[in-house]
């Protein structure tokens, strides 16, 4: 055996097992976390993802008014209309719907058959009426010759009488009475003959302005079939776009088609001038009160969503309709004309109007004669008004609450509120300019507002607070 061998071991010290390490480590993690969780209860941390915050902002506050389901149209075009005709019509060609058409171009066509048919049947009653006239007056001059040939004979009569009675002057007294007798017969006769004639003028002259009373109507009907044949080819007295206008068919509106029967009078095609668009649109009668004629808007269309249009009020109607396949619901007209002049604007697109219905300071007017700087200068925020989202205000026991931040900790605060829009609300005691609030309720387990939380839950946000309207 060697030293190495029989030297004694050292004493060693007792280590502790590696499980009790383990659980020594979890209950300091364990105490770490709860102290860590008592924490963010009472206080809140404002920043982070679980606990969004936001500045209270000051400015000009602008509520505004949501009009969709507006269509765009010309300012200006030229109307064509079905010709005014009895009966209807029946179309047979249409040029293109927004196609462009020249002055002259055949741009609608009525069915021509039944007013082929009205012309003939017009021209048959013409002539007959004319053979009647024709045939009256004939029969007239027979009978007023016949007339004049018996007046005639009564004269002759009459003369041979005044000779008989001359002849009798020697003869007895009874031979003389009897030829002074027929002497008054032959006069009354021609007499009464004289008259018959006379009053056979005037009935003739009667049934002669009948007879022509009857060929000038007669050739007046022939005129109207003649014209409204020749009507219904109509052509474009301008150049434009064609676009179809509406008809109602059955319990609805819908565009004109080839085929379609049409009532005289009915607006068939526009011709636009593009150069100055409107929107027309309606507004539900429980928000008419808030529009006024000049109000400005901004508008968007559907087909252009990258662009925004300014405009104003042109006219309200004073008069509601029902509103299309909605009848218990009744709806105002609203026109509102396009500031800008662009080419991309093209009748019947959709269009949707933001109008501007207050403005928190309300707009100054101008001072008559003053220079406008050219370069813009921030107004002073004394007087403008302060707001939040709609999200950040919560309801509790009826009151409006918000959570300001202070210090790192968020704080209830009673708030009281004004005037709200789509999106923001206006705070009138509470909150100053600077403040920081929460986005969501922290003393909620989620980071999210559920539904309710929110003075704004549920709503949808579609307009942009602050954004100026020129």
């Amino acid at each position: 055996m060697t030293q190495a061998e029989t030297l004694p071991l050292p004493k060693s010290e007792p280590r502790p097992s590696k499980l009790k390490k383990v659980l020594v480590l979890l209950g300091v993690l364990a105490l770490a976390a709860g102290a860590y969780f008592a924490y963010t209860r009472l206080f809140p941390a404002v920043e982070g993802k679980a606990l969004a915050s936001i500045e209270v902002m000051q400015g000009e506050f602008v509520i505004s008014l949501t009009l969709k389901g507006g269509e765009l149209e010309a300012i200006k075009a030229e109307q064509i209309t079905a010709p005014q005709v009895r009966g209807q019509l029946k179309i047979t060609k249409l040029w293109p719907e927004g196609e462009k058409v020249d002055v002259g171009a055949l741009v609608i066509q009525f069915d021509p058959t039944e007013f082929q048919k009205r012309v003939t049947d017009a021209e048959q009653a013409l002539e007959a009426s004319k053979a009647t006239l024709e045939t009256t007056k004939a029969n007239q001059q027979v009978e007023i010759s016949r007339q004049e040939a018996d007046i005639e004979n009564q004269i002759a009569q009459l003369r041979l009488s005044e000779l008989q009675v001359e002849k009798m002057k020697f003869e007895a007294s009874i031979q003389k009475e009897e030829s002074k007798l027929n002497a008054r017969r032959t006069q009354l006769a021609l007499d009464q003959a004289r008259k018959k004639l006379e009053t056979q003028k005037v009935v003739n002259a009667a049934d002669l302005r009948k007879n022509e009373l009857d060929v000038e109507q007669k050739q007046r009907e022939l005129d109207k079939a003649q014209k409204d044949l020749s009507s219904l080819d109509v052509h474009a007295e301008k150049p434009g776009i064609v676009v179809y206008q509406k008809v109602w068919k059955g319990d609805r509106p819908e565009k004109i088609r080839v085929g379609d029967d049409i009532w005289g009078g009915a607006g068939l095609i526009t011709l636009p001038d593009l150069s100055r668009m409107q929107v027309k649109t309606a507004v539900n009668e429980v928000d008419v009160d808030k529009l006024k004629v000049g109000q400005r808007s901004l508008i968007k269309l559907d087909a252009l969503p990258e662009l925004t249009f300014h405009g104003a009020i042109t006219s309200i109607a004073t008069l509601g309709r029902e509103k299309e396949g909605e009848k218990s619901v009744k709806v105002f007209d609203v026109v509102l004309a396009i500031d800008e002049e662009d080419s991309r604007l093209k009748p019947g697109m959709s269009a949707t109007c933001d109008v501007v219905v207050e403005t928190i300071p309300p707009p100054q007017p101008e001072t008559p004669g003053a220079v406008k700087n050219e370069v813009a200068v921030e107004s002073s925020p004394a007087g403008l008004p302060l707001y939040i989202p709609l999200d950040a205000v919560f309801e509790k026991e009826g009151r409006a609450l918000v959570y300001r931040v202070n210090k790192g900790k968020a704080e209830e605060r009673e708030v009281k509120l004004g005037k709200k829009n789509e999106d923001y609300v206006i705070i009138e005691e509470g909150l100053s300019a600077g403040d920081r609030i929460t986005l969501h309720d922290p003393t909620q387990d989620s980071g999210q507002p559920s539904a309710g939380e929110g003075a704004g839950a549920g709503e949808n946000k579609t307009s942009e607070q602050g954004v100026k309207i020129q």
